[in-house]
């Protein structure tokens, strides 16, 4: 699964902060004698990738594996020129879609 943002002007890009679902409402007991069914909430994005469209190609920028947080800032080394902005998600942790609450650039 992917999300491709486009502008008519190319952007300036140096920092990207990305929102993932993590089912704020699941019922998570904190309870010692109390477990979930999962390790990880299932609809949280785990593997995934971060590209532009700079001079007509596409570069990856960032990407991560075993992703275990909501919130994820990607601050790049140097600025980016781009006309587009792709997150190409791989793989959940064992929910069927990728849920994507916000993409900041």
């Amino acid at each position: 699964e992917w999300i491709e943002l486009r502008w008519d002007v190319p952007q300036q890009i140096s920092e990207i902060q990305l929102t993932f679902n993590d089912d704020v409402n699941e019922d998570l007991i904190n309870l010692h004698h109390h477990f979930t069914p999962f390790e990880v909430i299932p609809e949280l994005v785990k593997s995934y990738r971060l590209e532009v469209l700079a001079s007509g190609e596409w570069m990856v920028v960032a990407e991560v594996r075993d992703n275990r947080r909501r919130k994820r800032i990607h601050r790049l080394p140097e600025a980016v020129t781009a006309g587009s902005l792709r997150l190409a998600a791989s793989e959940t942790n064992g929910c069927p879609r990728v849920e994507v609450s916000e993409i900041r650039v």
